[in-house]
């Protein structure tokens, strides 16, 4: 099935190590968890732009590189609702742990027309855990992938 959104429109971001500044960090796993599901609460609700905005502060990337990911997000987002409809929900999907420092947690943006997936994976730093790097695209298939 070709994919109903193009991945260009969509704005994902595979973080690279670039130099940043200092992390805010989460110091549990519980933690983690509450700060994607506030994260998809607003993407949920079509405020894609405010999820970017409650990730920055942990993130481990230069802050430009962020920003303009979440640039890119704003400015697709009508195009991406013209595909797929409005945002409409979410849904927690999984958490996988590869040992005692990466939490990767799955998620999908749910649309009129097609579950949009996002993908967190989190680091933890000698001071905590922080985004290591978050995707959102149109490659569904692949959460059935395991």
């Amino acid at each position: 099935m070709p994919a109903l959104i193009p991945r260009t429109l969509l704005a994902a971001l595979a973080l690279v190590a670039l130099p940043a500044a200092q992390a805010d960090t989460l110091k549990s796993d519980t933690e983690v968890r509450a700060l994607t599901d506030k994260v998809m609460a607003q993407a949920g609700a079509g405020r894609t732009d405010d999820a970017y905005g409650m990730l920055s502060p942990y993130a481990l990337v230069d802050i430009r590189a962020f920003e303009t990911a979440r640039t890119n997000a704003r400015s697709s987002r009508m195009a991406i609702e013209a595909l797929v409809g409005n945002s409409v929900g979410y849904e927690f999907i999984r958490s996988e742990k590869v040992g005692d420092s990466l939490i990767k947690l799955t998620y999908i943006e749910k649309t009129e027309r097609q579950a949009i997936p996002w993908m967190f994976i989190f680091y933890k730093a000698p001071a905590g855990w922080a985004v290591s790097t978050f995707s959102n695209g149109a490659n569904v298939d692949a959460l059935f992938d395991r």
